[in-house]
């Protein structure tokens, strides 16, 4: 009779090594502690840009089973110096007004309107910009997903965006398909076209016609 049987033993395949090895380019990785001279945050991706943390429960809500995060981010909060600063820009051309027209005071109400609205409007549209600027937005494997500033998601797959336009309402990107608009603030736009380069990098793409980008902003 033979001697006992060596117990065995479970390996893993050579492309799950190299996956967690880290050799599949623009794959998902386990979330990296990043620091150096810029913000410090999570790497959950390679070649991806460095995320504030852990993703925030509205965001992972989002996320289909097993979907891995590539990147995500947020613009929580106003801005509010440069409305400042515009506004003080208005209140001098209010006051040189004043000072070589002061009859201007003394015109009906209905008047005044006229003048003040275009000395005001500036400081008011940027504000309104910065407020509807306020939403989070995420990158998977496939998709951007984003939550506007009342909490609504949307979300739009890389292979379904048909148009990229610049966005008058935030001053970011519009990234539009047959059904959906995401509005990407300009604070988010540049790490969110990182991540999906990270995914896209090494993509096939056929001879037909792409999505019309005359602003260049995707990375295909």
């Amino acid at each position: 009779m033979s001697g006992p049987r060596g117990r065995l033993q479970l390996v893993a395949a050579p492309e799950d090594r190299a996956r967690e090895a880290g050799g599949e380019a623009g794959g998902p990785i386990d979330a990296e502690l990043v620091h150096g001279p810029g913000p410090a945050g999570r790497r959950f991706a390679a070649h991806a840009p460095a995320s504030p943390g852990t993703v925030p429960l509205e965001l992972a809500r989002q996320l289909r089973p097993g979907e891995p995060v590539i990147w995500w981010n947020h613009k929580a909060e106003i801005s509010w110096w440069p409305v400042v600063w515009v506004g003080l820009a208005s209140l001098v051309v209010l006051g040189l007004a004043t000072l070589f027209a002061p009859e201007m005071w003394r015109a009906p109400l209905s008047e005044q309107w006229k003048t003040l609205a275009p000395v005001l409007a500036p400081a008011l549209l940027l504000g309104g910009r910065e407020w509807l600027s306020r939403r989070a937005v995420l990158v998977t494997d496939n998709s951007v997903v984003v939550l506007d500033h009342r909490g609504r998601p949307q979300r739009l797959a890389f292979r379904n965006v048909r148009r990229v336009r610049r966005d008058l309402l935030t001053g970011g990107i519009l990234l539009e398909g047959a059904e959906v608009k995401l509005r990407l603030p300009p604070q988010l736009a540049e790490d969110a076209r990182e991540a999906i380069a990270s995914q896209t990098q090494h993509a096939i793409r056929g001879q037909g016609e792409g999505p019309d980008d005359p602003l260049g902003w995707l990375p295909w």
